[in-house]
């Protein structure tokens, strides 16, 4: 019996001390694509290391994973991870399951002063933030200056009307079989490049209760749009295939005269070996004639603003929130300028705009950003979306009978 008690002592001491050797130990879901890269984010977290004693073991799934990875953990009593990357098209489901802590009242206060409500409000919910802004992606008009120069023009479309005659003279004069190329699988790029196509055409793909209502004109024109581009041999049809990655090796081969795409492919245009280095030029992507006419409404994108939120069930909270500031701080942010800053002082520094020479547009484009719509359910929605989109893409569907599709299997659900 004594014996048995010794056992236990020991057990239970030995429990307390490997406690206390993780008692300053936080973990860090991120990822290993797009953003900041994984050897600057383990460099800033020894740095936090060194100044607060506090050990940040970070992962890097892949993006298809980290959804999944996320839930799983938050799920447990205590999760796995106490700092999450999220995409915030799943805002909506972490907020109302309540798998998130809001943002602590000081560091609400100083993302509402140093971050623009187009970036912010992404993450905000019943007045509260749920997450720190972390990345600032969005998409950019890329065009080849040497194409768009041998079919007559000298200066970016400034409508989607514009961009189509554009389009429609350079393959007029042989210059290109299929002038323009995006990513158009059926993916989540997709539901993206539709969401901003809506927005050009003066909607959203929600109405003013935040219910999804696809059988609007704005909504209609948009996949009208899409289809007649393909029907007219504008769109390369391979875009029906293709990822981000490819479209932008397409634009970056000379191969297109017009692509959407995040602002990664700026950088890749700027340190590119090849001859698209010379010719190249982003732009603002443009709406349609009639929405252009309002001078709030010259140009529209979609956001992929992904954020930094803390699960309720952290088994340290407080640190977790140290771990965010110091992670996500202008100083950060200002030594990698390769991704825009989420932080408006980052904008306007000298560094800044040595380094980034589209720093201005891309202010620009910011404040046309679209949003995915805002829901709980938002991968069943995008799910079905990608589903009936991509149908009438492949012409198996007119365009208004695959919406009044969708429509019904979302409100079905």
């Amino acid at each position: 019996m004594l014996e048995c008690m010794k056992k236990g002592v020991w057990s239970f001491i030995f429990i307390l001390l490997v406690q206390s050797l993780f008692a300053n130990d936080i973990s860090f879901l991120y990822m290993a694509q797009s953003g900041y890269q994984p050897l600057d984010i383990l460099s800033r977290a020894e740095a936090f290391y060194r100044k607060t004693g506090i050990k940040v073991h970070a992962f890097f799934p892949q993006y298809k994973d980290r959804y999944g990875k996320i839930i799983r953990s938050v799920k447990q009593k205590s999760s796995s991870y106490d700092v999450i990357l999220i995409d915030l098209i799943w805002m909506m489901d972490f907020i109302k399951n309540g798998y998130l802590e809001p943002l602590p009242q000081r560091l609400e206060n100083k993302v509402e002063t140093g971050i623009i409500p187009e970036i912010y409000s992404a993450f905000s919910y019943q007045h509260r933030l749920w997450a720190v802004p972390f990345h600032a992606d969005f998409q950019l008009l890329y065009i080849n200056k040497r194409l768009l120069s041998e079919a007559g023009f000298n200066a970016p479309p400034q409508t989607l009307e514009a961009m189509v005659q554009m389009a429609e003279t350079a393959k007029k004069k042989g210059l290109l079989k299929y002038p323009i190329f995006d990513s158009w699988n059926k993916q989540e790029v997709l539901v993206c490049e539709y969401t901003w196509l809506t927005g050009a055409f003066g909607g959203t793909l929600t109405d003013t209760n935040g219910k999804i209502n696809l059988e609007t004109k704005p909504a209609l024109k948009a996949l009208r749009f899409m289809v007649k581009l393909l029907k007219e041999g504008l769109m390369n049809p391979y875009a029906l295939k293709s990822d981000e990655v490819f479209s932008s090796e397409v634009f970056l081969s000379g191969d297109c005269l017009f692509s959407t795409n995040w602002t990664f492919l700026a950088e890749l245009a700027r340190k590119s070996s090849l001859p698209i280095k010379d010719f190249w030029e982003p732009a603002l992507i443009p709406v349609s004639r009639n929405v252009s006419s309002s001078a709030d409404s010259r140009t529209a994108s979609i956001s992929g603003y992904e954020g930094l939120g803390v699960p309720v069930t952290s088994h340290d909270k407080k640190d977790a929130w140290a771990f965010i500031a110091f992670l996500s701080s202008p100083d950060f942010q200002e030594k990698h300028l390769d991704y825009m800053s989420v932080w408006k002082k980052v904008w306007s520094e000298k560094n800044t705009l040595k380094n980034d020479p589209y720093i201005s547009l891309k202010e620009k484009q910011i404040k046309g950003v679209c949003n995915r719509p805002v829901v709980e359910n938002y991968n069943m929605v995008s799910s079905i979306l990608q589903k009936w989109l991509y149908k009438a893409l492949l012409m198996e569907i007119a365009p208004d009978k695959a919406l009044k599709k969708a429509q019904e299997e979302i409100d079905e659900h």
